[in-house]
Protein backbone atom coordinates (compact mmCIF):
# COMPACT_ATOMS: atom_id res chain seq x y z
CA UNK A 1 0.00 0.00 0.00
CA UNK A 2 0.89 3.23 -1.10
CA UNK A 3 1.53 5.91 1.71
CA UNK A 4 2.87 9.79 2.94
CA UNK A 5 2.99 11.53 6.10
CA UNK A 6 2.65 14.67 6.93
CA UNK A 7 3.97 16.10 10.24
CA UNK A 8 2.40 18.87 12.57
CA UNK A 9 3.84 21.24 15.31
CA UNK A 10 2.32 20.75 19.03
CA UNK A 11 -1.52 21.93 19.27
CA UNK A 12 -1.37 23.32 15.74
CA UNK A 13 -3.55 22.03 12.28
CA UNK A 14 -0.76 24.25 10.25
CA UNK A 15 1.37 21.71 8.17
CA UNK A 16 5.09 22.07 9.06
CA UNK A 17 6.92 21.46 6.31
CA UNK A 18 5.32 22.20 2.95
CA UNK A 19 8.12 19.37 2.09
CA UNK A 20 5.80 16.76 3.26
CA UNK A 21 3.98 17.70 0.17
CA UNK A 22 5.94 16.27 -2.10
CA UNK A 23 5.15 12.74 -1.21
CA UNK A 24 1.57 13.35 -0.95
CA UNK A 25 1.48 14.93 -4.58
CA UNK A 26 2.87 11.85 -6.20
CA UNK A 27 0.21 9.95 -4.50
CA UNK A 28 -2.05 12.72 -5.81
CA UNK A 29 -1.21 11.65 -9.07
CA UNK A 30 -1.66 7.94 -8.24
CA UNK A 31 -4.96 8.60 -7.40
CA UNK A 32 -5.99 11.11 -10.20
CA UNK A 33 -4.26 8.89 -13.31
CA UNK A 34 -6.21 5.64 -11.44
CA UNK A 35 -9.82 6.77 -10.33
CA UNK A 36 -8.65 5.79 -6.83
CA UNK A 37 -9.67 7.22 -3.25
CA UNK A 38 -7.23 8.89 -0.84
CA UNK A 39 -7.96 8.28 2.63
CA UNK A 40 -6.45 11.13 4.53
CA UNK A 41 -5.92 9.87 8.36
CA UNK A 42 -5.16 12.46 11.06
CA UNK A 43 -3.98 11.85 14.81
CA UNK A 44 -2.34 14.05 17.67
CA UNK A 45 -0.33 12.85 20.54
CA UNK A 46 -1.75 11.89 23.75
CA UNK A 47 0.62 13.32 25.73
CA UNK A 48 -0.42 16.87 24.84
CA UNK A 49 -4.47 17.73 25.54
CA UNK A 50 -7.28 15.95 26.03
CA UNK A 51 -9.35 13.49 24.17
CA UNK A 52 -12.23 15.55 22.78
CA UNK A 53 -9.17 18.04 21.90
CA UNK A 54 -7.07 15.60 20.39
CA UNK A 55 -10.00 14.51 18.24
CA UNK A 56 -10.95 17.34 16.74
CA UNK A 57 -7.24 18.59 16.56
CA UNK A 58 -6.58 15.21 14.33
CA UNK A 59 -9.71 15.49 12.48
CA UNK A 60 -8.27 19.44 11.46
CA UNK A 61 -4.91 18.24 10.41
CA UNK A 62 -6.19 15.64 8.11
CA UNK A 63 -8.99 18.67 6.55
CA UNK A 64 -5.69 20.64 6.22
CA UNK A 65 -4.36 18.08 4.31
CA UNK A 66 -7.30 16.89 2.57
CA UNK A 67 -7.54 20.66 1.00
CA UNK A 68 -4.33 20.51 -0.28
CA UNK A 69 -5.33 17.41 -2.00
CA UNK A 70 -8.03 19.25 -3.78
CA UNK A 71 -5.76 22.26 -5.04
CA UNK A 72 -3.57 19.46 -6.61
CA UNK A 73 -6.60 18.37 -8.33
CA UNK A 74 -8.17 15.70 -6.56
CA UNK A 75 -11.78 15.56 -6.59
CA UNK A 76 -13.09 16.01 -3.03
CA UNK A 77 -15.42 12.88 -3.52
CA UNK A 78 -12.30 10.74 -4.15
CA UNK A 79 -10.87 11.48 -0.38
CA UNK A 80 -11.68 10.28 2.87
CA UNK A 81 -11.22 12.15 5.79
CA UNK A 82 -10.61 10.20 9.06
CA UNK A 83 -9.75 11.78 12.56
CA UNK A 84 -8.20 9.02 15.09
CA UNK A 85 -7.34 11.56 17.81
CA UNK A 86 -4.37 11.09 20.23
CA UNK A 87 -2.47 7.99 19.98
CA UNK A 88 1.25 6.96 21.10
CA UNK A 89 1.76 4.26 18.19
CA UNK A 90 5.04 5.52 17.21
CA UNK A 91 8.23 6.67 18.96
CA UNK A 92 9.35 9.51 19.50
CA UNK A 93 5.88 11.00 20.50
CA UNK A 94 6.10 13.66 18.24
CA UNK A 95 6.02 11.30 15.46
CA UNK A 96 2.34 10.76 16.37
CA UNK A 97 1.49 14.70 14.85
CA UNK A 98 0.53 13.50 11.48
CA UNK A 99 -1.72 12.71 8.92
CA UNK A 100 -1.17 9.53 6.79
CA UNK A 101 -2.49 9.55 3.05
CA UNK A 102 -2.83 6.19 1.51
CA UNK A 103 -4.21 5.32 -1.64
CA UNK A 104 -7.44 3.01 -1.20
Amino acid sequence: MYSASVFFNTESARIASRKDLVNVKELAELAKENGKTLVVTGYADSKTGAPAYNQKLSEKRAQAVADELVKMGVSSDKIEVVGKGGVKDLSPISYNRRVVVSVK
